[in-house]
């Protein structure tokens, strides 16, 4: 046969999906195929697609489903012999050329993967990843100039990828090009500062240039995404010697030297007053409250401290004197600005500001071992409770009314600049939560609050990050909450879902409310079919378009991601939760429509675990959690079949149930939807209502 190689191919994506409805299966015929595929049967999935290969002979697709099964139970050469099926159906397919070579290279095939990643760009001269295919391969075979042309190519293909970056810096670095991977590992960071694996060679370079106070403060950057991680632990005290700079000199607190204004909208003035709730400050992932051994508190306009069973007045803080407050021996114990002892309380005490619109603020100290008030400063409305709270030094309640609240925490979870209907609809959501978590004395009862203030419950940053639009969406939304027949919804969101939404009821622990569904996050008037395996693996490879795919306003990062983890660091991090002993194989085994992994097989020399739920699954892949369980992984191997290290491809931040808060943008700044059509969009089938605050007699 001869193939003209001068043929534009063009992907049938919409083809397929003009033949199915949003909800339906994705094609009759492999309809059992996909279930058991969802279902992480993925043997039976193969089979079932192979039986509708020879009831239909001239289609590729299910030869390519197939595969796409084989290689997620990590049978790479089945997934090849279907693939090489495949292409005789669909000889001039470069996605099929491209992903044989992919299954080639990750088996040290490197001839193979070679003439079918060159095959590829012969058909489509634009395809990103057979040029990183190429570039890979060419890496592999220590062909420096090769390698970075190809690398150039698909940086250019994908310009807003962090991947690219990263990549290109770990091929600089195999070349001994240290000042070009330094410039290509800042990019990635500028691009996406969460990208931990990029920091630690980027640390690495600037020890060995001397540059020992940058490599302190990378290492110490590491430690803010990945707490505890060996290497950065380590490092940091190797490095503390060979500082030329105290460590709060490298990395400066963030400080509050002056009254915030906030014009032309006074919140204080436009809202009225409403139920109070107490909220945890300084929280980890769990929700409980830090170790607060030492807090240093003050006020613009000076500060009251009241016992609060008693009411009395013990101390009044002059307005910018800021005191002194220790956990010792049990007890909560105040210093004046000298140091002095001014009292020591079993029992709660209240400080306040001498005026309404006052706030307290805790100074930045590195003698404080909570990390959240030892980084900045913190500005909170309201007044706060401390509190003797254990071996964990001093409890730290901020209470304050709920509209004034939801001030500090809508710019906290959106960008102030965002269309401004996603920040309203942020603001009902966000004020729907409270109600939630409120109930019944909320789900920190026992901590003493109703929310934190991290991503446990809602973040909550205080007054500092307050911004003029989104205390104008707070005012503009007063009162309003999303309701399911009358009752408040579960109002969950986050922040990319990387283009599909995925339903409570996939989730372990998730419930089924019949309005946290399965949909793709696209613009709402062309409904897409769920994806089958061929198909969800070229759009968690590429770049599609979604709500959420909004550049120039959402990070590009956070919508499509890479990870590259070497063996020994996975091998490590599995055995610190479960002793598998040396890893074999990671196996994602239930998957929901939306893509999103909700099982998964951990398979090791000493036994076998299943994972199961959302934030396990996250956190036993790296050093660093996983920006989502939407995510595909490939194996690269050494020829003689041990693992060498896993490519992980995957999309969007956060559990990807309700509202995905990138695609609130997209939908009010692409689309021109009003807050109450975003919500309709996340949460079908609710209403948005009113309600009035009541003060208990």
């Amino acid at each position: 046969m001869v193939i003209s190689y001068d043929i534009v191919i063009l992907r049938r994506i919409d083809v397929i999906l003009l033949l199915c409805l949003f909800q339906s299966r994705p094609c009759l015929a492999g309809a059992g195929a996909y279930e058991a595929y969802l279902k992480g049967d993925l043997s039976k999935a193969a089979s079932s697609y192979f039986t509708d290969a020879a009831a239909d002979p001239a289609n590729p697709r299910p030869l390519l489903n197939a595969a796409m099964c084989f290689k997620q139970a990590g049978r790479y050469h089945e997934a090849a012999g279907a693939m090489v099926r495949a292409l005789e159906r669909d000889p001039l397919s470069a996605d099929i050329y491209s992903e044989l070579g992919w299954l080639r290279f990750h088996q040290a095939d490197y001839t193979g993967a070679s003439s079918a990643f060159e095959t590829a760009i012969r058909i489509q001269q634009l395809h990103a990843r057979a040029e990183l295919g190429l570039a890979s391969v060419y890496s592999n075979l220590e062909e420096k100039d090769k390698t970075l042309a190809h690398l150039e190519k698909y940086r250019a293909l994908r310009p807003d990828f962090a991947g690219v970056d990263y990549i290109l810096a770990w091929n600089y670095m195999n070349f001994k090009m240290h000042k070009a991977a330094e410039e290509a590992l800042v990019e990635a960071l500028r691009k996406d500062p969460s990208f931990t694996e990029a920091r630690l060679p980027l640390a690495g370079i600037y020890a060995r240039q001397g540059k020992f106070n940058e490599a302190w403060n990378q290492y110490y950057r590491v430690l803010d995404y990945a707490p505890g991680h060996p290497v950065a632990s380590k490092m940091m005290k190797v490095l503390e010697g060979k500082l030329t700079r105290q460590p709060e000199e490298i990395r400066p607190p963030f400080r509050i030297t002056k009254p915030l204004v906030m014009e032309p909208l006074d919140a204080l003035e436009s809202l009225s007053s409403s139920v109070k709730i107490r909220v945890g400050l300084g929280a980890g992932n769990t929700g409980k409250q830090g170790r607060n051994n030492l807090l240093r508190v003050k006020s613009f306009e000076g500060l009251t401290v009241t016992g609060k069973a008693s009411g009395k007045l013990f101390a009044s803080i002059p307005p910018d004197e800021a005191w002194i407050v220790t956990g010792e021996g049990g007890r909560v114990v105040l210093k004046d600005k000298e140091g002095k002892v001014y009292g020591r309380f079993a029992g709660p005490i209240l400080v306040k500001p001498a005026q309404r619109s006052g706030t307290v603020i805790f100074d930045a100290s590195p003698r404080t071992n909570n990390p959240w008030f030892r980084g900045a400063d913190r500005q909170y409305r309201g007044y706060i409770e401390l509190y003797p709270n254990g071996d964990r030094g001093v409890g730290v309640v901020n209470v304050i009314e709920n509209e004034l609240y939801l001030l500090g925490v809508v710019p906290s979870e959106v960008a102030p600049q965002w269309p401004y209907e996603s920040l309203k609809a942020q603001a009902v959501l966000a004020r729907t939560q409270v109600l939630i978590r409120r109930a019944r004395g909320g789900q920190h009862k026992k901590e003493g609050y109703h929310l934190c203030d991290g991503q446990h419950c809602q973040a909550y940053k205080g007054k500092s990050i307050e911004a003029n639009t989104t205390t104008r969406a707070v005012v503009e939304t007063e009162g309003e909450i999303l309701t399911y027949h009358g009752r408040p919804a579960y109002t969950f969101y986050h922040s990319n879902c990387g283009g599909s939404i995925q339903a409570s009821k996939e989730v372990t622990g998730w419930g089924d409310s019949p309005y946290l569904v399965t949909k793709a996050d696209i613009e709402p008037s062309k409904p897409q079919a769920p994806l089958d395996p061929w198909e969800f693996h070229l759009w968690i490879t590429g770049n599609p378009q979604a709500n959420c795919n909004y550049p120039g306003r959402v990070r590009s990062s956070e919508f499509r991601w890479m990870k590259i983890i070497r063996h020994k660091d996975m091998t490590f991090r599995v055995n610190k939760d479960y002793a598998v002993g040396e890893l074999l194989d990671i196996i994602p085994l239930r998957r929901g429509p939306s893509g999103n992994v909700n099982s998964l097989r951990l398979v090791g020399k000493k036994k076998s675990v299943t994972v199961t739920k959302e934030h396990l699954i996250r956190n036993i892949m790296g050093f660093s959690s996983l920006k989502s369980t939407l995510f595909e992984i490939e194996i690269n191997r050494y020829k003689n079949g041990k693992v060498r290290n896993y490519w992980i491809y995957g999309g969007g931040w956060g559990h990807s149930i309700g509202m995905c808060q990138s695609g609130a943008a997209g939908l009010a700044g692409k689309y021109a939807k009003s807050y109450k059509e975003i919500m309709e969009f996340y949460f079908p089938g609710t209403d948005v209502r009113h309600i009035k605050y009541v003060k208990k007699k």
